[in-house]
């Protein structure tokens, strides 16, 4: 029961407080006259303070919402915003992986000028080249090695007689183009022709659209892609220090990376470039970084 009473006296007493007048008088100190006073109690003086509280969360809601203010808030910027940085993001990906390919462009090329060609040894040993399998080198067959001797027989003035030597095996050593076996990349008209004097640096060669582009020896693709002169371009890294090249093609079927087998189709021929002026292929030959007239070794 005391406990009780203790209690409610205690209510009792919060109660009376809470109803307790206060008079607040607010004087000009100089004179003493009063400008004005005030009754305050303890639950206006609380409601008082707590609707500022709510005005304040207020505002600062309504500056937060609908102001620039909420862009520095983590996790509250624009979704709209946010979207558009996403894709930047994305495109400067892209833009950094077109970097990379037309650096390994440019350093291929430095590399075939300077006689520093990439042999197939050391493309092996490469990160970056994905092979597709084991494939072993095929020796050369009898019509082949025919052909090789009547070739050479043929350029030493010597027709219809077999040469002596034995043609050499695939990636062993170094041997004259003369006796390398080479593709036609496509038979037809021979539009342009080799001229170092005009910096024309290969063959072009008339064929219709979508004629298949084959590889002129077998080898390892070490560049597959588009630039602006020359369109979409493949190199091809063979033996004997040999490197070939078809450009202006419609579309490249062949990767980085990919070996290629002698009169395996890998590119359709176009009119891609903004050096090219009708369907046909522009082919090169380097023979120990040094360009060399295809028109010598190949029948077009």
């Amino acid at each position: 029961m005391q406990e009780t009473k203790a209690k409610r006296n205690r209510w009792r007493k919060l109660k009376d407080k809470s109803r307790a007048e206060f008079q607040v008088v607010v004087r000009n100190v100089q004179n003493y006259e009063e400008l004005g006073s005030y009754k305050l109690t303890p639950l206006n003086l609380y409601l008082l303070v707590s609707t500022l509280l709510l005005v304040i969360a207020g505002l600062v809601y309504l500056l937060i919402a609908f102001t620039p203010l909420r862009e520095y808030i983590p996790g509250y910027g624009n979704v709209v915003e946010r979207k558009d940085l996403d894709e930047l993001q994305v495109t400067v990906g892209e833009l950094s992986e077109l970097v990379e390919a037309q650096d390994l462009y440019i350093n291929n090329l430095k590399r075939t000028v300077l006689g520093e060609a990439i042999t197939a040894d050391s493309i092996d040993q490469r990160d970056e080249v994905v092979i597709r399998g084991e494939v072993d080198a095929l020796p050369p067959s009898e019509a082949e090695i025919r052909l090789r001797r009547e070739m050479e027989s043929e350029r030493n003035g010597q027709a219809g007689q077999a040469s002596a030597a034995p043609p050499p095996l695939p990636a062993t050593e170094a041997v004259s183009l003369a006796q390398v076996y080479f593709v036609a990349p496509v038979n037809g008209e021979v539009s342009a022709s080799f001229n170092l004097a005009t910096e024309h640096m290969g063959v072009d060669i008339l064929a219709p659209q979508n004629t298949a582009i084959k590889a002129a020896r077998a080898g390892i693709v070490f560049m597959s892609e588009f630039t602006n002169a020359n369109g979409n371009v493949i190199g091809i890294q063979h033996d004997n220090n040999l490197i070939s090249f078809y450009k202006h093609n419609s579309q490249l079927l062949k990767q980085v990376g990919d070996r290629v087998k002698a009169g395996e189709a890998i590119a359709i021929i176009g009119n891609s470039g903004t050096q090219s002026t009708g369907p046909h292929l522009h082919f090169e030959l380097w023979h120990e970084g040094r360009a060399v007239d295809p028109g010598e070794f190949i029948s077009f």
